[in-house]
């Protein structure tokens, strides 16, 4: 993907950032140890999702929440029979219609599809709306830059951009750079370890452990039932809070009422969850291209879309590559192959 570095370097060059981004690459370390704060948003045997920062399911949840505690207040009216009983079944069916509406226009309206990695095809892949962009993961061409944005209203905010260049499906002069995640309250360390995550999981994943390395078969399924917990909202997170205490971080006091605010709003935080997990579910079944949504199953082919490109004349420069798994890079944990 000559074009794309071409287009690297000359934005670095034209719009002065040569000396102040730092390139991170597939075949190159980033970071001490892997780590995501909650970014990923789905992880596969053959595909990693970068959330695209969707609200999807709040609405929901909040009126359902609404619902339920509209319910436990006026019950009583319930037993008292006559008008108070009406007024109080009026209410809670108006608001059990409103949450019903907000759950059908979260699960069937279109969802922003996120930024995918394909293991099996060793490419990325993005879509907006009918526009599908993709880079090979090999040639990927990806940077961050630490800023500091002051304002009078806000003070200091410190803004670190992860960003990757992708090119359009069939029109590779359409050029994009799509963020990683929001560029607000990170570093440059914090950045580069979510590069070093996705890097991780393309080379020496899909599962691994706290340092990067693959891990044993034996492992992994404790390995998927840790990263569930953690993309979970709907819980109440009371080892992290004693964590936090033990280290200075958060008072007794205040781990008790984030508790048991935790507690309250739980049943909004599982209904949200739930509708995020349908909406997803069906943006994966319908929404993204036909070419990527058959080259994620476990059965699908491994061309790249880059290949089909090539084949189509519209990169004449490149050479005939091989399948994209012969093409793999030997992971710094893996011995190289004589």
């Amino acid at each position: 993907m000559h074009h794309l570095r071409r287009f690297f370097a000359d934005l670095s060059r034209n719009i002065g950032l040569a000396d102040e981004v730092i390139t991170l690459r597939p075949d190159r370390r980033a970071a001490a140890q892997p780590m995501q704060a909650g970014d990923v948003q789905d992880q596969t045997e053959h595909y990693l999702d970068i959330t695209t920062g969707s609200s999807r399911g709040l609405w929901t949840g909040f009126w359902g929440w609404g619902t339920l505690m509209g319910l436990v207040v006026m019950s009583p009216n319930f037993f008292h029979g006559g008008e108070r009983a009406v007024f109080a079944l009026q209410v809670n069916g108006a608001m059990a219609g409103v949450t019903l509406v907000f759950f059908l226009l979260e699960v069937f309206w279109p969802a922003a599809l996120p930024l995918r990695f394909n293991r099996r095809t060793r490419e990325v892949y993005f879509q907006d709306g009918k526009k599908l962009y993709h880079t090979p993961w090999d040639e990927a061409v990806a940077w961050l830059q630490e800023t500091r944005q002051v304002t009078h209203h806000a003070g200091v905010n410190r803004l670190t951009p992860l960003q990757i260049l992708l090119q359009r499906f069939q029109q590779p002069d359409e050029v994009i750079a799509v963020n990683l995640n929001l560029p607000m309250g990170h570093t440059a360390q914090t950045q580069a370890m979510l590069w070093e995550y996705l890097r991780c999981y393309m080379e020496n994943g899909p599962w691994f452990d706290e340092q990067g390395r693959n891990t044993p078969e034996s492992t992994r399924q404790a390995v998927r039932k840790r990263f569930a917990q953690r993309n979970r909202t709907g819980k109440i997170d009371i080892e992290l809070h004693r964590e936090l205490v033990d280290m200075g971080i958060m008072t007794r006091d205040r781990m008790w009422f984030t508790n048991a605010f935790q507690a309250v709003m739980l049943p909004a935080l599982v209904l949200r969850d739930f509708v995020w997990q349908l909406a997803q579910r069906r943006a994966a079944r319908s929404q993204w291209h036909p070419l990527v949504r058959e080259r994620c199953r476990a059965d699908g082919p491994t061309s790249r879309l880059y290949d089909i490109e090539r084949d189509q004349g519209l990169h004449p420069d490149a050479p005939q590559t091989l399948d994209p798994h012969t093409q793999r890079r030997s992971s710094p944990h893996e011995p190289s192959k004589a």
